[in-house]
């Protein structure tokens, strides 16, 4: 009976303590995304600016690394995809370089975009071959950005 009495305090004691952590959660990140000309890879002049906004608001980040993940993408309908996901991936991961970010920290996915992902039911297309995240790379994790007065988080979720 002692035994049982003791079990059932430590459990009490246990989901009482569990029941009264609040788990925080929050989304960080800063991104973009571009539509170029068929087969083209070159980025506009406003392309460049709006990456150079995200990596600025980045950079805003207290006492992280940045991770990018660029999608490299090309359309079916579009000539040399292998060629043009390469050209446009290393496009981007130079100018990210060129902007401060880490190589080592630039992850670079190629992707091949059929119609079924990207056309609309008008048959338009909702295509953009080019999108960049950035994310931070906290140490020990990046839970204490959540209250950080300094950034705004894009998603909050507190129980």
């Amino acid at each position: 009976m002692k035994k049982l009495i003791s079990t059932c305090f430590i459990s009490i004691a246990m989901a009482t303590t569990f029941l009264s952590m609040q788990a925080r959660a929050c989304t960080v990140s800063e991104s973009m995304e571009t539509r170029l000309p068929f087969n083209a890879i070159e980025l506009t002049n406003g392309d460049r600016l709006s990456i150079a906004n995200i990596v600025l608001e980045a950079k805003k980040w207290p006492d992280v690394d940045i991770q990018a993940v660029i999608i490299a993408g090309a359309y079916v309908g579009e000539k040399d995809r292998e060629r043009l996901k390469s050209e446009r991936g290393e496009l981007v991961n130079s100018y990210l370089v060129q902007l401060g970010i880490n190589p080592q920290n630039v992850l670079i996915e190629p992707k091949v975009f059929t119609n079924e992902m990207v056309k609309n039911e008008d048959g338009t297309l909702n295509l953009h071959q080019i999108s960049i995240e950035l994310v931070p790379l906290c140490k020990g994790g990046c839970e204490r950005l959540c209250d950080d007065p300094r950034i705004t988080p894009h998603s909050r979720s507190i129980k």
